[in-house]
């Protein structure tokens, strides 16, 4: 590879772990400024397919990352939200069958807390919709790299 005059060529070090960490933080932030590959690596003065690697890591460091959210936290988050959820339905109820007051128009307050049950029953579907879904998802990728990685040993 040639380099125009004044342009340095891209440093072939081996990094320490902390080094790649760093570099890596720094790719991420350039992606996430949507730089191209080769302006990163002529910026940090790395050569293209370290930058490529870096950010192949880097996807799989998020995806890793978010299934393990969706493994502990995220099944906590969503019996929360499905509590809060039904909570709510249950004081709209509570409205619906218990109001009586002849100074306001109960018909009125009866139907939004109706419509208030319904976009709650609408939410809680919805989240036990795609919240597995990610799950389900990973589990597959993870399936298809085992059997990748045994067809590559064959």
């Amino acid at each position: 590879m040639t380099y125009a005059q004044g342009q340095q060529q891209p440093q072939r070090s081996s990094s320490s772990p902390a080094q790649i960490e760093k570099r890596r933080r720094l790719v991420a932030s350039m992606l996430a400024r949507s730089m191209t590959e080769s302006e990163i690596a002529q910026q940090l003065n790395v050569d293209q397919t370290t930058v490529s690697r870096d950010k192949k890591a880097i996807k799989e460091e998020s995806q890793q990352f978010v299934f393990n959210l969706a493994k502990s936290d995220l099944s906590f988050y969503f019996k929360q939200r499905l509590d809060s959820l039904e909570q709510a339905k249950r004081k709209a109820w509570d409205i619906c069958e218990n109001t009586s007051d002849e100074t306001i128009n109960t018909d009125k307050v009866k139907l939004l807390s109706l419509k208030l049950i319904i976009a709650a029953d609408e939410a809680a579907i919805k989240l036990l919709s795609e919240g597995p879904l990610m799950l389900t998802m990973q589990s597959m990728e993870d399936r298809l790299s085992q059997v990748e990685a045994v067809e590559n040993v064959e």
